[in-house]
């Protein structure tokens, strides 16, 4: 640091204890120590916290990062314009950080992420209650870091070093998790970050664990996690309502894709639990229904709910034929009655719970068991829409639409239909599970090894079910 600029630090600091000698009260106004009392109503407490007034200590911490730690974006010395300074030893950082949020965002604009970066930290370091600061840098390091790092216009030394390139693209991700992980810290009392940090963990950094469940968690707890701002013509400020539980959801497709079919169904549950605002909660037979009509649908196809209406709409001597055919088909049509029943409660988490109790839940009961070899062969018999594995009551259903009037054109179409529905609605959940399973058993070169062919958009490579000891043979 060149001899300029430590005077210029040295002035600051001089102006700095000037500033806190002249106000005998500075202490309590800088701090705010009533923003943290217990039971404060979380509005009132992010309006003190931002009335916190004087110079914010964290820029010094922030110019002596330690270098090891790459996570940080030290504060550059060289942004610290008379304009900061004025920030830093004043009253008034939110507005100067407003102000060098629009330069920040004016840089962005030019396609100078260089200059940007260190401004985006001056930012968060005067004003660390300015969330969308912290969210937007969150957002640059993780994606839009992330993404120029690849172009080699702008990076030529990675464009040949594979290696180099995924080591600069992996401390981007942390960077951006850096900043979301410190603005959540910084601003607890909404559920904003914590949402995104949780979400850059899933989605693009594809950490796919209990800290990103934690952190998901978090963030559905706090009062704003399901308010949507509605604002009515005419009308001067906007309402709030409350919404869908969307953190909630996240909580369940984390653990479709982790996977645990175990929690994912509990979750899907809890959601049931915590949404009815309809009606009671469900009971646990209640729930236990819900099962059973993903059962029928494991059986069947979606179309056993066609069968239920039917069924509740015939005279006696139909019911009495198609009871011939299906001993159990009172508890389906109670089955269906409860799906419907919970699906006006709650249908995102109803149709969930049903589609992963048809298509998962055997495997993995198979794997629980330590069944593996009939697990692996039974999640490829359902992505197969296989009947030796799944939809094994089809001939049963077409004998039922028979009954029903259906033509015999009409039934080997919705039976075409219903195979290819399971085959293109299992697979991402499908796919998972697979490698875990192949990891299970010993075979971890065959957990991808084939799975990167698999796609629905590549339907002919689908494995086979009595294929897959012999597809899965290491080399």
């Amino acid at each position: 640091m060149n001899p300029k600029k430590w005077s210029i630090l040295a002035g600051a600091a001089v102006l700095l204890a000037l500033y806190n000698g002249a106000q005998p009260d500075m202490a309590w106004m800088r701090t705010r120590p009533d923003a943290e009392a217990k039971g404060l109503d979380p509005t009132r407490q992010q309006k003190l916290r931002k009335e916190r007034y004087g110079p914010s200590m964290q820029w010094l911490d922030r110019l002596m990062v330690n270098d090891k730690d790459a996570r940080y974006v030290k504060l550059d010395f060289g942004v610290l314009s008379s304009m900061m300074i004025a920030g830093l030893a004043s009253g008034f950082r939110s507005q100067v950080a407003n102000l060098l949020w629009m330069k920040s965002d004016e840089f962005w604009h030019k396609g100078m992420p260089t200059r940007q970066v260190p401004l985006m930290e001056a930012v968060v370091t005067l004003d660390p209650q300015f969330v969308d600061a912290w969210s937007t840098a969150g957002w640059h390091w993780a994606y839009n870091i992330y993404a120029d790092l690849q172009d080699p216009k702008m990076r030529p030394d990675l464009a040949k070093d594979p290696k180099a390139l995924r080591a600069a693209q992996d401390q981007a991700i942390q960077t951006g998790l850096h900043y979301l992980d410190r603005g959540a810290a910084a601003n607890p009392e909404t559920y904003r970050l914590w949402f995104e940090d949780a979400w850059t963990r899933y989605k693009k950094a594809g950490f796919l664990d209990e800290r990103t469940v934690e952190l998901m968690r978090e963030a559905r707890s706090k009062p704003d996690a399901r308010k949507i701002e509605i604002t009515a013509p005419n009308q001067k400020k906007p309402t709030y309502d409350e919404g869908m539980d969307l953190v909630g959801r996240n909580i369940g497709h984390i653990y479709e894709d982790i996977p645990d079919i175990d929690k994912a169904l509990r979750q899907y549950r809890d959601l049931l639990r915590d949404n009815a605002s309809k009606g009671n909660p469900p009971t646990d037979q209640e729930i236990a229904l819900l099962r059973a009509a993903g059962e029928y649908w494991g059986r069947y196809g979606s179309a056993y709910a066609d069968v239920a209406r039917f069924y509740s709409g015939s005279d006696a001597v139909v019911k009495a034929q198609i009871k011939k055919l299906m001993p159990d088909i009172d508890r389906m049509v109670a089955a269906q009655a409860m799906r419907d029943k919970m699906a006006s409660r709650e249908p995102q988490a109803t149709g969930a719970y049903v589609s992963i109790v048809a298509r998962y839940l055997p495997a993995w009961q198979l794997k629980k068991a330590g069944k593996l070899d009939e697990a692996i062969a039974t999640i490829i018999g359902v992505m197969n829409a296989d009947t030796r594995y799944h939809l094994k009551g089809l001939p049963v259903l077409e004998r039922v639409l028979t009954l029903r009037g259906d033509a015999p054109a009409a039934i080997r179409g919705l039976r075409e239909r219903l195979k290819q529905e399971e085959k293109e609605s299992s697979q991402e959940i499908g796919l998972a599970l697979l490698a875990k399973l192949y990891e299970q058993a010993g075979k971890p070169l065959l957990a991808y090894k084939n799975l990167v062919s698999w796609p629905r958009a590549q339907p002919a490579q689908l494995l086979r079910p009595a294929q897959h000891a012999v597809a899965g043979r290491q080399t």
